[in-house]
């Protein structure tokens, strides 16, 4: 699978015609599967900007997909990217290559963002049993030699940890104009300069990159215009979420416990105060009683209030939600609804304090349980 990745062409006031027209003559004469455009086509998203790029670029022959960048969403450039190349987001796929292009641009600001649905969007177009590339115009990390940082996507973290999760093996963008490549975790983050614009940054001349995968292999070549290729590197493929990406997740992600009783009046009371008092800020408890007392057990109260703790006012009553949405469940009668802990009634303030203790015990090992 052979791709041409090009980027930051700006028909109109900034554009070297020639160079364009001689990359798409080269293009074809390399025959790559696929063209992929990651944005800036124009300007300033103007139509005789858009109409040229699009008279140019129709003499390429492999099939192209291409987003918008930031110039092409001034004015009402989408409209007219839209005409000419279709929807700002794609889904393109072959027997290799799922490839999911999306629109990380925003009308008429330079900032580039994804948002919560198109990120959603992208999780679920990619696919297990293929290469999943990501194209977008914005750079999700800065990019070395193009001066003051800026413009990196507003919610580049939350890039960063999809694309490391979801089996991404190449990011293709643009917007710098300076080509760069940096592995992240696994994945390969892959910049293409400026292909027709005269603001060409650090390097000697315009520029695109042509990309092959073959037996579990990414292999990348910068290609000048007027001055031959460099072969930058051979990558080996590996889309497996990084071990390091599920510790965080398991350690940042909130726990959920419930202490289950018959009655829930003194034994869950005091399993829920101890539990929210010592555990970390991710984490809660709630108890609740098959069939709940009317209230709660009043020396229960007393032997908590002994430490400044306080328990819930009302016993509450246990139902299907709390069940499914409960990360753990503890027992205190033998009811079949999750972990069991053999603690017995107290019935005097001696053993409603042992009792305490022990408790107290057995919920700071749960907590440690439920840190890593």
């Amino acid at each position: 699978m052979k791709i041409a990745h090009i980027s930051d062409l700006h028909f109109g006031e900034e554009l070297v015609r020639e160079k364009v027209e001689k990359a798409v003559r080269q293009i074809n004469e390399a025959e790559p599967d696929l063209v992929v455009i990651t944005g800036d086509l124009s300007c300033w998203g103007i139509h005789s900007e858009m109409r040229d790029a699009y008279e140019t670029l129709i003499d390429l022959k492999p099939e192209v997909v291409a987003v918008p960048g930031n110039h092409d969403a001034r004015n009402i450039g989408h409209e007219f990217f839209e005409l000419y190349f279709g929807d700002t987001k794609k889904h393109y796929k072959n027997d290799v290559i799922s490839l999911i292009a999306a629109d990380s641009t925003q009308p008429d600001l330079d900032d580039g963002y994804i948002g919560y649905e198109q990120r959603e969007w992208i999780r679920n177009k990619t696919k297990k049993n293929k290469f999943n590339i990501l194209a977008l115009h914005h750079h999700i990390v800065p990019v070395p030699k193009t001066g003051r940082e800026r413009n990196v996507l507003i919610d580049a973290g939350e890039m960063v940890e999809l694309i490391t999760t979801s089996g991404i093996t190449a990011v293709l963008a643009g917007h710098r104009h300076m080509p760069y490549s940096i592995r992240l975790m696994r994945t390969h983050i892959i910049h293409a300069g400026t292909l027709g614009s005269f603001k060409v940054l650090g390097m000697p001349d315009q520029n695109y990159n042509i990309i092959e995968i073959e037996n579990e292999t990414l292999i990348l070549k910068l290609k000048f215009v007027d001055f031959g290729e460099v072969e930058v590197g051979k990558f080996a493929i590996k889309t497996e979420t990084p071990e390091s990406i599920d510790i965080y997740h398991r350690i940042a992600k909130p726990k959920r416990v419930l202490f289950v009783s018959k009655a829930n009046d003194c034994r869950t009371q005091m399993a829920e105060a101890i539990f929210n008092k010592i555990s970390p800020n991710n984490m809660l408890a709630l108890s609740a009683g098959l069939e709940p007392a009317e209230s709660v057990d009043l020396r229960a109260i007393a032997v908590m209030k002994e430490l400044d703790l306080k328990v819930n006012g009302k016993p509450r009553k246990i139902s299907k939600e709390m069940l499914r949405d409960f990360d753990v469940i503890i027992e205190f009668d033998e009811l079949g609804l999750g972990e069991y802990w053999d603690v017995r009634k107290p019935t005097t303030m001696e053993e409603y304090r042992e009792v305490r203790r022990e408790i107290w015990g057995r919920v700071e090992e749960l907590v440690k349980r439920l840190l890593y």
